[in-house]
């Protein structure tokens, strides 16, 4: 019974990210040309509805940032999550890492987050 109540909480917390990216004032995603990929676990223990909680947090934060376009976050089925920003340029993606982990708004959200199991990787859009 417990396993279905919080499969249901974590549906309602993704159901509302995602409305709250819809409503949010992002750019269209045809202003970014790169994209930041970041796959990691969450530490042990963590409760993944938190984790969501914490991620609708720092929304707000990273659209401050110069070169936010959007962000998009998914959990495989092997329980590691991937999250996937979009920036204007790779100069301000490759910026924005260091800030965001220096902000103090974001120690919720990376406290969460098993930085040993953290990759990064950045990637060129093309349009068709």
């Amino acid at each position: 019974m417990k396993k279905a109540f919080d499969t249901f909480v974590l549906s309602a917390i993704i159901s509302v990210m995602a409305i709250v990216g819809a409503l949010a004032d992002e750019k269209p995603i045809n202003e970014a040309s790169t994209v930041e990929y970041m796959h990691f676990r969450l530490v042990e223990g963590a409760d993944p509805n938190d984790f969501l909680r914490e991620t609708l947090a720092v929304d707000p934060i990273l659209e401050e940032y110069d070169g936010f376009v959007a962000r998009h976050l998914a959990r495989n089925d092997d329980g590691s999550w991937v999250e996937v920003v979009y920036w204007e340029t790779l100069e301000a993606a490759e910026a924005a890492l260091p800030r965001f982990i220096e902000d103090p708004r974001t120690v919720g959200f990376l406290s969460l987050v098993d930085a040993d199991s953290m990759s990064v990787k950045y990637s060129t859009l093309f349009e068709f």
